[in-house]
């Protein structure tokens, strides 16, 4: 198995009373252990078990980096880690699992990992385990050792547009295999999609992720506030059109090198640019006339406006860019770049 891991953000601007539905009902026992009773995970010492998933990892094989910090929050830390028997790197997100909300997300996003088919295009899961001394649970996941698009952002001004079609192409592969499970990500933002040196980029972090029910719209207010939609700031009722709107944030961000509202000092500032003032467009002539459609049909105040992820993944844009780019050239541009 090929292992690849990530440094995930720990550091969630949202309300995390809501963490995608999963109820709170876990069950400690006297060794540390913690079960799930609704979704049936259980974890201990020797890892995680939900009764239908196999681990091919033993939790014992793996050595974590305590001085390599890969990332840290309010929840805890990310740390680089290796799997001994094969030398390949991990990341270890660990988790104080006391805090009532920390341990929300945590399932929230252990239930998604394990529910969500496999995806070359979402991060993947191998292990996560109580750690004996600790007691905090350890989540073993890809290392993704370029970090996220928010570094790739602090490397250069702007990204190429044949480069940002091909990761594009990649994250809306990620963000369809949400949508078609019925799952809103809810946090799409730069920090939540990671890269590696391979040119692979792959979306992250679903500790506020949600399942859509019958009433097929989320009416919760969680996320990062600067990359929500109009209707998640007006506080009206929410889909998958969300998720674009936030993706259409980052889409221009990478393009333009800057984020489309400046700088936000309060969320009656917020409310007022996002709600009132004309939507984010990419300046024509600076940018292909086929790249300012592109966002621009992810950036429209009418959520039932928008382009899903599929159409998104049809438009000329990225279709062009898709057969004058090999994957070999976004994996040595990464390189230069990442590696200044």
């Amino acid at each position: 198995m090929d292992f690849d891991l990530q440094p995930l953000q720990l550091s969630l601007e949202t309300d995390t009373q809501d963490c995608g539905g999963v109820n709170e009902s876990w069950a400690v026992t006297e060794d540390g252990a913690l079960r799930h009773s609704k979704t049936g995970i259980f974890i201990g010492e020797l890892g995680l078990r939900d009764g239908k998933t196999e681990f091919c990892i033993d939790p014992a094989d793996i050595e974590v980096d305590q001085t390599n910090l890969l990332g840290r929050g309010a929840g805890g830390v990310v740390a680089r880690a290796q799997h001994k028997p094969s030398g390949r790197l991990l990341a270890v997100k660990v988790v104080r699992v006391e805090d009532k909300a920390k341990r929300a997300q945590l399932i929230n996003e252990l239930h998604y990992l394990l529910r969500v088919a496999k995806s070359h295009f979402l991060i993947q899961l191998y292990a996560a385990y109580v750690h004996k001394e600790t007691g905090c649970v350890h989540v073993a996941l890809e290392y993704m050792d370029y970090g996220s698009l928010a570094d790739v952002k602090q490397k250069t001004q702007m990204v190429p547009e044949n480069m940002l079609a091909l990761m594009m192409m990649q994250i809306l592969e990620g963000l369809k295999t949400l949508h078609l499970h019925d799952v809103v990500h809810r946090d799409v933002k730069l920090g939540n999609i990671l890269v590696n040196s391979r040119g692979c980029v792959k979306v992250t972090d679903f500790g506020i992720s949600k399942k859509l029910g019958e009433t097929a719209v989320c009416d919760t207010f969680v996320g990062t506030a600067t990359y929500m939609s109009p209707e998640r700031v007006l506080g009206e009722d929410y889909s998958f059109a969300a998720d674009i709107w936030s993706l259409g944030l980052c889409v221009y961000e990478l393009a333009s090198g800057i984020y489309p509202y400046g700088s936000v000092a309060s969320f009656p500032v917020l409310f007022d640019v996002v709600c009132n003032k004309p939507e984010p467009r990419l300046k024509p002539g600076t940018f292909t006339p086929a790249l300012c459609d592109f966002v621009a049909r992810q950036l429209k105040r009418t959520h039932t406006e928008r382009a899903t992820a599929i159409q998104l993944q049809a438009h000329r844009w990225i279709l062009t860019n898709m057969l004058t780019v090999q994957e070999s050239e976004l994996v040595d541009w990464l390189r230069r770049l990442m590696n200044r």
